[in-house]
């Protein structure tokens, strides 16, 4: 099979795949977790979302979305990817202060929440990840070289990295 221009950022959206998984299981186990497993597993997937997911959407923003905008000779064509992005960062924000609550008084009304947002975080991150290599980066793959497309995520890099 021959090199893709947008294989990076495929690539990128395989690394973050077991987090996304890590996110999908905790949503059906939370329920069973104590104060003690929910302490120490909660706050390293919102910190996952608010240091790796939450920036990589930002450089996407920034960077990959002009680019499939001037590519489809559209403005704005990705607005609706952006406004996946605003919902995400709100869900997540949402996310942190629910389990700052909870860890200070752990129940199961407060599990059940938690699952019922990382449950709707997931199936938000999933449906967005598959549109964008579904629809968004066929269209790049046929407008940018090889070349232009490593330059282009090299520049995400370094937003993502300045973001972080």
């Amino acid at each position: 099979m021959s090199a893709l221009p947008t294989d990076p950022i495929r690539r990128e959206h395989r690394h973050l795949q077991p987090h996304l998984e890590e996110l999908e299981a905790a949503a059906t186990e939370v329920g069973q977790w104590d104060k003690a497993a929910a302490s120490e597993r909660l706050p390293h997937i919102v910190d996952f979302f608010e240091t790796h997911l939450i920036p990589h959407a930002r450089a996407e923003e920034e960077i990959l979305y002009p680019a499939v905008d001037e590519a489809m000779r559209v403005p704005n064509a990705t607005a609706t990817m952006r406004v996946e992005h605003d919902e995400i960062a709100v869900r997540v924000g949402r996310l942190r202060e629910s389990v700052n609550a909870a860890l200070d008084d752990w129940s199961v009304e407060q599990a059940a929440m938690i699952a019922h947002q990382l449950s709707g975080l997931s199936s938000i991150i999933l449906l967005h990840f598959r549109k964008e290599e579904e629809v968004l980066l066929p269209i790049l793959d046929k407008t940018l070289t090889v070349e232009e497309a490593e330059a282009l995520f090299e520049s995400m890099h370094v937003e993502r990295e300045h973001l972080q």
